[in-house]
């Protein structure tokens, strides 16, 4: 009886152990995708030149001119007469600042824009400016007389050129030209020019006058 138990159980023990094979699992098929691969014609670009480095160079003082647009050049126009004698340089010439002693307490700056003066050369005229110091002067006049030179014997009469132009605050000018002189006088190859000012008052009446500036201003016919 014991060994019919014992038999038993190992049978229901060997039935239990016995592992039944599992089902395989089925898998899907695979589904596969034909992929088209279209070859795309590349055009072969050379591939780029190796820089080669330039030398270091510093700055130079040579500017470099830039760029500007086409001009059209003007006209030219052909110099006149007197814009040639007036183009001539004027770095030889010599300013002529009158002492203001000989102002005379008329007036004072008296300034010659050249020491010299000719009928055919350069300069052909002259600016001559001053500043009226005395309260009542309102008005200026300007004579000049002519020395013959070298001898300084012969001399012309006082001549009256007119009145000098004003600014209305007292200062005067006047341009005198080589053809302002009197003609008997300005044919002498070279002479002295010698200069005296007036000033006058609102009535007309004479203030007094500078001293006579002699000797300062050469006159030439030709150029010197």
């Amino acid at each position: 009886m014991k060994k019919a138990l014992t038999l038993t159980l190992a049978l229901l023990l060997t039935a239990c152990g016995v592992v039944q094979p599992a089902t395989p699992e089925v898998l899907p098929t695979p589904i596969v995708q034909t992929v088209v691969v279209v070859a795309t014609a590349e055009a072969t670009q050379p591939a780029p030149p190796t820089a080669i480095p330039l030398p270091t160079q510093g700055p130079t003082n040579t500017a470099i001119p830039e760029a500007s647009p086409t001009a059209v050049p003007p006209t030219a126009v052909p110099p006149t007469a007197e814009s040639a004698s007036l183009a001539v340089p004027t770095s030889d010439l010599t300013v002529v600042h009158v002492d203001n002693i000989l102002g005379k307490g008329v007036f004072a700056d008296i300034t010659f824009s050249s020491d010299r003066l000719t009928l055919n050369c350069y300069p052909r005229e002259m600016t001559i400016t001053m500043r009226a110091i005395h309260p009542d002067v309102t008005r200026a006049e300007m004579y000049y007389r002519m020395v013959e030179v070298p001898s300084y014997f012969r001399y012309s009469d006082w001549y009256l050129v007119g009145n000098m132009d004003s600014d209305g605050a007292g200062n005067f000018s006047i341009v005198l030209k080589a053809t302002d002189l009197t003609p008997d006088w300005r044919s002498l190859d070279k002479a002295v020019i010698e200069f005296q000012f007036a000033g006058v008052n609102k009535g007309g009446g004479v203030v007094d006058r500078t001293q006579k500036i002699e000797k300062m201003i050469t006159y030439y016919k030709e150029c010197p």
